[in-house]
């Protein structure tokens, strides 16, 4: 084959990859709103943590991408997920496009889905997966190009399926040395040893109602005394966002509040609230503590994936050394040349 044809095959995968980039790229930018200013910096903080998992009540409506691949991987099929027209998915793997006769099934997005970074993985299918098979139908185009085209053959491809292949073996190697050196015992003990280092953080939770002036803060502090539901206030009076949810900001830290709301906030006890209006540069709030809490701390489970990955490098960091203990290594300069003994590496 020319280096005419290579070129032109090599410019259309050059296309199909900038296109998918491009696809990532805007998925990126998209998936987190900025923070608010003012004082909804202040609840949209909070509701940040509660999206997060930092309270007992955050919930999940939307179909995760993630679990819809999970379920489906190999011939399992998915009953419960959503497609994005929102009918329920049916058992099997359907056939979901072809392209030059060449089929592409729901698992193949699938599967693409699943390599992509896990923030996109979390967005919803209907947002995620029509864009997933556009991209499996592009690598179907290039993949029948290039199979047209007869680049088995090709110098090029074979030298770069042989690195492919050594870098597979190298891969499939380490994994299964590090794998004997790792257990579920080691990760525990690594867990326990991290739990102990981390400091107990108390936490507050409560509702606010946000005011414009100080008069209105003590007229809502009189309604409260004549017994007024803080909620309803909340949802009347607040002009903060959180005021149609009854002002309820979820659990927080100290050093996460501004000075003097969280300096108000820590000192009232469980069920009361502030009996003078509290001044930020927000406006002026009627606080209420609704919970107190330590701050829960990561679980073994939620905590095993880095502790693992920690390991990991830690083990192989010890591997690697060791081969080099035991092997006989020679280098040279950058012209084959002996290095000089200050310039050699030492040996470990």
């Amino acid at each position: 084959m020319s280096k005419k044809s290579n070129k032109g095959i090599l410019a259309v995968v050059a296309i199909a990859i900038v296109a998918a980039a491009g696809v990532m790229y805007f998925l990126s930018q998209n998936v987190e709103n900025l923070p608010a200013s003012g004082d909804q910096y202040i609840e949209a903080s909070a509701e940040q943590r509660n999206a997060e998992g930092t309270t007992d009540e955050a919930t999940n409506e939307d179909t995760d991408v993630a679990e819809v691949s999970t379920a489906a991987g190999g011939d399992q099929a998915t009953e419960t997920a959503l497609n994005p027209q929102g009918t329920e998915v049916e058992p099997g793997n359907p056939v979901v496009a072809v392209v030059d006769g060449k089929e592409i099934t729901r698992v193949d997005v699938y599967r693409y889905i699943k390599s992509m970074p896990q923030n996109l993985q979390q967005l919803p299918a209907a947002t995620i997966y029509p864009l997933a098979l556009e991209q499996v139908v592009n690598m179907r185009l290039v993949q029948n190009k290039a199979e047209a085209a007869k680049l088995g053959e090709n110098e090029e491809v074979l030298k770069e399926l042989e690195m492919a292949k050594q870098q597979i073996i190298r891969n499939v190697y380490l994994q299964e040395q590090v794998d004997k050196k790792i257990s579920d015992a080691d990760l525990k003990k690594l867990y326990k040893e991290y739990i102990a280092k981390v400091p107990d953080v108390k936490q507050r939770r409560a509702s606010h109602i946000l005011l414009e002036n100080e008069e209105k803060a003590k007229e809502v502090i009189a309604k409260l005394e004549d017994g007024a539901d803080f909620a309803t206030l909340a949802q009347e009076m607040s002009t903060g966002p959180t005021g149609p949810k009854g002002g309820d900001l979820g659990f927080f830290a100290k050093e996460e509040m501004v000075p003097e709301f969280a300096e108000a906030a820590f000192s009232i006890n469980k069920g009361a609230y502030s009996n003078k209006p509290v001044k930020t540069e927000f406006g002026y709030h009627v606080i209420k503590v609704t919970d107190t809490r330590d701050l829960p701390k990561p679980t073994f489970e939620e905590m095993k994936p880095n502790l693992e990955a920690e390991k990991r490098r830690e083990v192989l960091d010890g591997l690697v050394k060791k081969w080099r203990a035991d092997s006989k290594i020679e280098q040279f300069d950058i012209n084959g040349k002996p290095l000089k003994q200050a310039d050699a590496a030492p040996k470990e």
